[in-house]
């Protein structure tokens, strides 16, 4: 709160600072004042008429493009003044710059702008000519004359390139002195125009200025060509157009300002001039069909006074930049509008002429929205930024100084249209109204005294006189004051004669009476005064005991407060200690953690390099047994078709000699040839290969060959009765499900009703419909596991398959399953039986006489867990 007081107060003290009072406090409209031209022929007819002092009336001529539009009708206009052609640069300086360098002495804002076409005197009435001078030189001039004995030393305020200044001491700015010449003194050659000074004696000063400041005087100008802002002053060759372009901002007193520009202080007028005429130099010029040296850009020639009091010796600036006062004072010289049609203008004279006329459009615009704001009372946002002439001068239209305009018109009928628009222009800008500036005094508000500057100089000055030797006889009253008045008469009384005497002695006594009475009076009356005066002091006294006694109180509970937010502050920070050194040993620990696990992480992956590496070295090593062993199988498997093939040759001879044996003494022959043409028919459609299996001889023809004869009973006998060698089971060994130890009974939800004799039945079994828990299976008790499933073979016919296997145990703690054994229960029409026995023993021929490998792909069983080994593990998490 304290530091937005103080900004507060800042912004106060910095004239011209926007404050409430200034947007809320006496308003007064722009001033407007009007200045004719004087006529270039005697021939030429004007259509403006001075009518009265303050008024013209603007006539349209015929060749006019207006003069039909507005029926040919008069138009008055109203200004502040009006100045016929004959009037002097002195009359126009002293009635409208005099007014606002008297302001920016005291301490207050202007703006001075002149408006108008091309070739109608702009130039002239802000510059003027050698032995005639316009405003801007008479306005340095009087300036000048009036701070000339209340001047700073050089470099005692310097810019800090922030709208602002700081104050060094005396030392620093001599320092500043001796180090840096003035640049348009050293060394360079006199770029002003002696012809633009005047005589003192034409100059006149200013009275009322503040003789307990001291002031210091610095100038900038700038130009805004095509919408862009450069700096006419900027180190660089004199004359020279390739100048950086700058930018508008706006400071911490919200005051707008060129950025980067080149402030120059002035001590005197002649470099104010020699200044002025350098930036004059690098102003952008033309020559146009109206007029030969035409501007082409709006120039703005800125003087900021800045003031500051002096400390109560009346001898050094206060060290305080609280304590500044700036004011500023602008001149700008507006470029010409001018229509193409007339000027003539092609490429880069016309493009400047669009933006010259852009800026003057967009002035205009803001002054008819500041009218409008102010008469309608509404707020609509002003385009100030729509160019830069407006966005620089901005808080002068808000209330940050006074604004005049200097409107100055051509009579000549051939620029009638351009001059109505100028008076239109006019008008409006009369009808808008700023508020006017305040001045604080900074010296009595810091409890200063007036003319303690010009004290100071009659101390020095009499104290230097005592200092003479002349000086030692002088008399110095140093009695009382106060005195009844002068001595007494004589009072010798000579003669009878002296009654005079007495009456000269009561006169004298009378006048002293009555002085002494009115010593009286005055001496009762100050008494009075000193009485009220303790009594207000004893008052304040008062009050400011009872105001400590609670101050007093409200420190003693802020102390309190204080204390224990001390208390809470160090048991915080204690707290924070802890956790700060809980924070590092976790981090240290974290730290190990992460080292230990980098470390095993290493280990395993070294672990498994060398568990990679060794296989590669085990697969490398058993590859060539593995191919060995497999070259091994593929000669026995050779060995073993050969073995078959010979066997089966064998087996066809034996049954071509058993059937020749056992067929009858008669029929012999017939059954000879029947013989012959099934063992034909057989040996045909075999079609032995190398490395097939031959089928199987019958069992009877296994049997040893009896010696015995045999009889017509043993004749009459089929061969396909007899019965053969026994075929048994190769496993030879009960049911696995015969044995009573525990089983777990795996079966599907529904099964299909089979309606057979035979049914797979189970004793001491346990029926589970689906595996959900690894119980069943690691039960003790549990030894067997028994799968059962239906499936439709390719016949369509229904298969009942059990499959059977061993719960053993694992060294996890689980258990695991291995198949070993599957039974299946089929059921078939005895109808297919016989329809297909003969297909059936065909293809049972066809699958006997394939090798292995063909046995695998075609005639092999299904998949079975008994014929593939599975194995099933059901470990615990």
């Amino acid at each position: 709160m304290k530091s937005a007081k103080s900004k507060q107060r800042l912004n106060e003290l910095r004239t011209p600072a926007r404050s409430k009072q200034n947007l809320v406090g006496e308003r007064d409209p722009v001033q407007v004042y009007c200045r004719l031209r004087p006529m270039q022929r005697d021939t030429d007819a004007p259509c403006v008429k001075i009518i009265s002092p303050t008024t013209v009336l603007l006539s349209p001529p015929a060749t006019a493009i207006s003069y039909r539009n507005e029926n040919a009708k008069t138009m008055k206009y109203t200004f502040k003044e009006v100045f016929p052609p004959e009037t002097s640069q002195q009359d126009v300086f002293d009635k409208v710059a005099l007014p606002i360098v008297e302001g920016l002495i005291r301490g207050k804002n202007g703006l001075l702008f002149t408006y108008g076409v091309t070739g109608s005197g702009k130039t002239f009435t802000m510059t003027g000519e050698p032995q005639n001078c316009g405003i801007l030189p008479r306005a340095l001039n009087i300036i000048f004359k009036t701070i000339n004995d209340f001047q700073a030393h050089k470099y005692v305020f310097k810019p800090d390139k922030m709208n602002m200044f700081d104050i060094q001491t005396e030392a620093e700015a001599m320092l500043e002195r001796q180090q840096e010449l003035h640049k348009f003194k050293s060394g360079k050659k006199n770029n002003s125009n002696p012809d633009l000074a005047m005589s003192s004696s034409d100059v006149t000063k200013i009275e009322g200025i503040n003789e307990d400041n001291q002031y210091a005087v610095f100038v900038t100008y700038v130009e805004i060509y095509n919408n862009s802002v450069f700096d006419l002053l900027e180190d660089g060759p004199p004359i020279t157009r390739n100048l950086p372009v700058k930018i508008i901002r706006e400071d911490a007193a919200h005051n707008m300002y060129v950025h980067g520009v080149t402030e120059v202080e002035i001590k005197s007028a002649e470099e104010a001039f020699e200044a002025f005429y350098l930036g004059l130099k690098r102003k952008r010029m033309a020559h146009t069909n109206l007029n030969a040296e035409s501007s082409r850009s709006h120039s703005v020639f800125t003087i900021r006074l800045v003031q500051a009091p002096v400390d109560e010796m009346g001898e050094a600036v206060i060290q305080n930049k609280k304590f500044l006062n700036i004011s500023q004072l602008s001149l700008v010289d507006l470029a010409g509008s001018e229509r193409t049609n007339r000027t003539k203008n092609t490429g880069q004279r016309l493009r400047e002429a669009g933006n010259i006329n852009k800026s003057l459009m967009t002035l205009r615009t803001c002054l008819e929205a500041l009218r409008e704001n102010q008469v309608s009372g509404t707020n609509n946002m002003v385009p100030y930024r729509e160019s830069k002439i407006t966005h620089l001068f901005k808080n002068f239209f808000e209330g940050e100084g006074q604004v005049r305009m200097v409107v100055c018109a051509n009579p000549r009928a051939e620029d009638y249209d351009e001059t109505l628009q100028v008076m239109r222009f006019a008008e409006v800008a009369a009808e808008v109204e700023v508020a006017k500036p305040q001045v604080i005094d900074v010296a009595a508000t810091i409890g200063l005294t007036s003319g303690r500057r010009k004290a100071n100089r009659l101390f020095t000055t009499a104290r230097d006189n005592l200092v003479r030797p002349e000086a030692k006889d002088l008399e110095m009253d140093l009695g009382l004051v106060y005195s009844l008045g002068p001595d007494f008469p004589s009072l010798e009384l000579n003669s009878s004669k002296a009654a005079h005497i007495i009456k000269e002695l009561m006169a004298h006594l009378e006048m002293r009476i009555s002085r002494r009475e009115a010593l009286k009076r005055s001496k009762a009356i100050k008494d009075e005064r000193l009485r009220s005066a303790l009594l207000d002091l004893e008052k304040d006294a008062m009050d400011v005991k009872t105001e400590n006694r609670a101050l007093k109180g409200q420190l003693a509970a802020a102390e309190r407060r204080v204390r224990a937010l001390e208390e809470r502050l160090t048991a915080t920070e204690n707290a924070s200690l802890t956790h700060q050194r809980k924070l590092s040993e976790m981090t240290e620990y974290t730290s190990t953690l992460k080292r230990e696990l980098q470390e095993k992480e290493m280990l395993l992956s070294q672990h498994k390099f060398d568990k990679e590496k060794q296989k590669k070295i085990l697969e490398k090593k058993y590859n060539h047994k593995i191919a060995a062993e497999h070259e091994k199988a593929k000669e026995i498997n050779c060995e073993k078709e050969r073995l078959r093939n010979a066997i089966e040759e064998k087996e066809n001879c034996l049954k071509i000699i058993a059937e020749v044996l056992n067929a009858e003494r008669g029929d012999n022959i017939e059954t000879y040839q029947k013989t012959n043409e099934i063992g034909a028919q057989t040996s045909g459609g075999r079609e032995f290969t190398p490395g097939s299996t031959p089928r199987a001889l019958p069992a009877h023809l296994l049997t040893p060959f009896s010696s015995a004869p045999h009889t017509r009973e043993t004749r009459d006998t089929p061969a396909s009765s007899r019965r053969g060698v026994a075929i048994a089971n190769p496993r030879h060994r009960r049911s696995l499900s015969a044995d009573g130890r525990g089983w777990i009974e795996h079966a599907p939800n529904k099964l299909v009703p089979m309606g057979t004799v035979m049914k797979p039945n189970i004793a001491n079994s346990k029926i589970v419909k689906k595996l959900t828990t690894a119980k069943d299976i690691t039960n003790p008790k549990t030894s067997k596991y028994c799968l059962i499933s239906q499936e439709q073979d390719t016949d369509g016919e229904l298969e009942t398959k059990l499959y059977k296997g061993d719960v053993v145990p694992t060294c996890g703690g689980g258990a695991q399953v291995i198949f070993n054994d599957v039974e299946m229960l089929k059921q078939f029409s005895p109808n297919r039986e016989s329809s297909h026995s003969h297909s059936h023993r065909h293809s049972s021929n066809n699958c006997a006489r394939h090798s292995g490998k063909r046995r695998d792909t075609g005639c092999s069983p299904p998949q079975t867990p008994s014929n593939t080994s599975k194995k099933q593990r059901v470990d615990d998490d």
